[in-house]
Parts: structure tokens; C-alpha cells; sequence
């Protein structure tokens, strides 16, 4: 018994210090035909910045299929060159979310943002209602995330 509520404190102690910022938010309309929404980070080297790519991706019964890939400016988020890492400071904290690890062998060698477990990227469903000035109506939005710990 001491040990579930020890467990439980804990829980409840790492849950109060994550912080999420939210980058994007779609509506149920934007993502209508089941396409697929992928988020990464992605860096620009030579001037050591760091921001969130979203990709939403979707493809028709022909074998074709569309993309688009949006951009997400994050407060905070930097990259530093000379450690490989990816980190934010968020809320006074300085957390490191990705490296840029060198993975692969021989010809098969390429560079990787691998994350850490201090940043998730998150993406979740939220129904929500609104007042369109004649009706209260009901939809849901898909709502990006960055969870940092």
C-alpha cells in the first residue's frame, strides 16, 4: 500500500512539472479524407536554428496524393553546432529535446534528430464548441503539442 501511493506521488509530482506549448491546430475539416499528420523537428545548421515541422500527407485510391508541410516558429527552441543538440527554454528551464546523432554504416552513414525523453511531440483530438453568432455548435480540432518535462 506504501508503495502505490509513493507511486502515485510521483506521478502526480512529474506531471505537474510538464509543460506543453501548444504550435498548431486544425479542424476536423482541414484533416477530412483521413490524411496523416506527422510532426519532427528540423534544423538549419550554418545559422544554429531549430523550429517544428508538420506534415499533413494524403493519398487517394489513384496512387497520387498531396502534401503539405507547414512550419512552426517555437519560442525558446535552439540549436547548438557544436553539441548536435536541439534544446528550449521554457519557463526558466533549459531542457534538451533531440541530438543529431550520425547513424548507419559505410555508404549507409547519414546524420538523425533522434529525441530525447525530455520533449514529446503530441498530437491529440478536442471537441470543442462555439457560438457562430446564431447557434452553439459542436466540431473537434486536432491540436499539435510540445510536451517538455
Amino acid at each position: 500500500m506504501k508503495k502505490l501511493i509513493l507511486s502515485l506521488c510521483l506521478m502526480t509530482a512529474s506531471l505537474v512539472q510538464a509543460g506543453e506549448i501548444k504550435l498548431h491546430s486544425f479542424s476536423q475539416f482541414d484533416l477530412w479524407g483521413n490524411p496523416s499528420v506527422s510532426q519532427e523537428f528540423t534544423i538549419n545548421e550554418e545559422l544554429e536554428r531549430a523550429w517544428v515541422t508538420i506534415k499533413v500527407s494524403s493519398s487517394d485510391a489513384d496512387g497520387g496524393g498531396a502534401s503539405d508541410e507547414i512550419r512552426v516558429k517555437v519560442p525558446g527552441l535552439t540549436y547548438n553546432k557544436s553539441t548536435g543538440v536541439i534544446s528550449i527554454d521554457f519557463e526558466g528551464k533549459i531542457s534538451e529535446c533531440a541530438a543529431l546523432k550520425t547513424v548507419g554504416r559505410s555508404i549507409f552513414r547519414r546524420k538523425e534528430i533522434q529525441m530525447t525523453s525530455s520533449c514529446k511531440l503530441q498530437g491529440r483530438w478536442r471537441n470543442v464548441t462555439y457560438d457562430d453568432g446564431f447557434e452553439i455548435k459542436k466540431t473537434s480540432k486536432y491540436e499539435i503539442f510540445l510536451v517538455v518535462e
